[in-house]
Parts: structure tokens; sequence; C-alpha cells
């Protein structure tokens, strides 16, 4: 059944139940009508309160060594609510072979503004960003298959600290409806393509908890 079936479907239903049905369909009609905005008053949804428990202790631990975490939000409700997540390596990561890892979450969620509303506000941030990106001349790669749209960049360097081996720097940036996520993480040792998986999953695991 087609969707013009489906609501012609729909109308002799109302049409046979009388006033009963009608007041049902007036119901159904203010739920969905209802669920269309996220917002009523156009202010930005709020943030999480702890962005960094939507990502499992295990896979922290996993991703970077000796974590030591700290979250905080930035509530400004009418333009938007930001919410912060960093987990860094202690001190001791010299001591544990040299690996080291650090993980900045942001997300910035937006409300409705004079200049427009808060999807077109989320995608003008984007856009934005992924402009200002591109202008040191790194070329942000778009990554399919994460959120409305992605992009990343990705780094190698030297390792730090006197260590062996190569350091992986990653940015992932993500938009989804009213929502502009972005991951930063460091490795080392890593690749650049291990630390690119890691940072997709984050995005993946942050995205499916909100």
């Amino acid at each position: 059944m087609d969707e013009s079936e489906r609501w012609d479907t729909y109308l002799r239903w109302g049409a046979r139940g009388g006033k009963t049905v009608g007041v049902a369909g007036a119901a159904v009609f203010s739920w969905l009508m209802a669920g269309a905005f996220l917002s009523g008053s156009g202010a930005a949804d709020a943030a999480p309160p702890d962005l960094c428990s939507l990502i499992a202790a295990k896979d922290t631990s996993r991703i970077v060594p000796l974590p030591r975490t700290s979250h905080q939000t930035d509530p400004r409700h009418d333009v938007r609510n930001e919410a912060e997540c960093n987990v860094t390596s202690g001190k001791a990561w010299l001591r544990d072979g040299g690996r080291y890892g650090r993980l900045h979450i942001n997300l910035t969620r937006h409300g409705n503004t004079r200049q427009g509303d808060g999807w077109s506000e989320a995608r003008e941030t984007y856009n934005r960003s992924k402009k200002y990106d591109a202008g040191d001349g790194s070329a942000p790669r778009d990554v399919p298959g994460v959120g409305e749209k992605a992009y990343v960049e990705v780094r190698s360097k030297p390792a730090s600290g006197g260590q062996s081996g190569r350091r992986a720097e990653v940015e992932l940036t993500v938009l989804l409806g009213k929502d502009v996520l972005n991951v930063k993480y460091v490795a080392q040792p890593s690749t650049p393509k291990l630390a690119r998986e890691v940072a997709v999953a984050t995005s993946a695991a942050v995205l499916g908890g909100l």
C-alpha cells in the first residue's frame, strides 16, 4: 500500500467511525504535530550532563591508557548548549611502555536564532568548520555512513616523550539534526587508520546514547 492509499484508508475509517474516530484522529494529528519539533520554544535542547558516560568505561581504558576523565557543560538554552568530555592518559604513561592517548569530545546542540532555525544553524556551523579546516591544506575527507554527514582530518607525527614509533592525530566532525559532534583523538604508538577507527566508533557510541 503506497502513501496515498494509506491516507485514503484513514479517511474512510474516519467517515465510518463518526465522532469517536474523529476525536481519535484529532488526537493522533496533535501527537504527530507535537513530535515534529524537538523544542517548541525554539531554544536549544539540553546537552547530556555527563557526555563521558555515553562511552563504556572498558572502552575508554582501551583507547586511552591510564585514563583520567573530566566533563563539563555550557548551557545557553536559547542559542546553543554544549557538553564536553576529556580523557587523557595519566602522568605514568611514560612508564607504561610509552602508550599514550587523549580523547576530546564536544557536542553542540543548536537552537533558533534570528539567522535561522536550529537545523540551519547546525549546518552552517558544520560547513564553516569544514571550510576553516580545509584552509590549512589538510584536505578533510568525507566519511560516509556517520550521522547525516561527516568529515575527518588525519595526521601522523613522530612520537613524543622520546618514544619510538608514530603518533596519530584524528579529528572527526559530524552533523546530525541540530547537533554538531566533534571528536579529537590522539594515540601513540598508533597509525592513522587505527586512530580513525577509534574516532568513528566513539562518535557512534555518543550519537547512539543521545
